[in-house]
């Protein structure tokens, strides 16, 4: 069968009588065997004014088929065809919508692989950084809590300086600057989490 023409199809569907058709009247030879069945417009719920006429001849073999002929005719009139190939259009618009909102789908789910796999990559490196930043800090912290200071010896006190020879702290020079306490620099120290060796 070749293929359809559907614009065609409906150009002689809307030039076609409008209406209901229905299987009309019949026409017998003097024989009084049918030689047609009339195909006819449907006037208030009767026959009206012909259509067609489906003719028993030599492809049609039986008056049943020739019935059957006519009666499809009346079922597939121009209302019915013109129906049809509406509700085909609709389809062909529905598919041809689904077909764009699939597109834009396949469009949108591309660009989110593409920035899942950036936003992967850029995990992984964060990842691999801070892995780093957290290996350096471990070794660091485990470096500073392993230090040891070996604290100066105490000072002996010496002539002229405002010493009360009977304190029991016992001051450090702090180098170009004030003199500290031995004990606050141990608190100092032990606050920081450095160990002073001998203890």
């Amino acid at each position: 069968m070749s293929e359809i023409n559907y614009q065609a199809l409906r150009e002689k569907a809307e030039k076609a009588t409008k209406g209901s058709y229905i299987v009309g009247h019949t026409s017998v030879n003097q024989h009084g065997n049918l030689t047609g069945v009339f195909v006819c417009q449907k006037w208030k719920g009767e026959p009206g004014g012909v259509i067609a006429e489906c003719h028993v001849n030599c492809l049609v073999e039986t008056d049943v088929q020739a019935y059957a002929n006519a009666e499809f005719i009346a079922a597939f009139n121009p209302n019915v065809a013109l129906a049809l190939l509406d509700e085909r259009e609709r389809n062909q618009q529905y598919i041809k919508r689904r077909d764009q909102e699939n597109e834009d789908i396949a469009l949108t789910v591309g660009k989110l692989r593409v920035e899942l796999e950036a936003a992967k990559s850029k995990l992984n490196e964060q990842r691999e950084y801070y892995e780093g930043v957290i290996s350096d800090g471990c070794k660091r912290i485990a470096e500073l809590e392993a230090r040891e200071v070996q604290l100066p010896t105490r000072y002996d006190l010496r002539y002229g300086h405002p010493i009360n020879a009977d304190e029991r702290q016992v001051m450090i020079p702090k180098e170009n600057g004030s003199w500290l306490y031995l004990i606050d620099l141990e608190h100092a120290l032990r606050v920081a989490d450095i160990r002073i060796k001998g203890e």
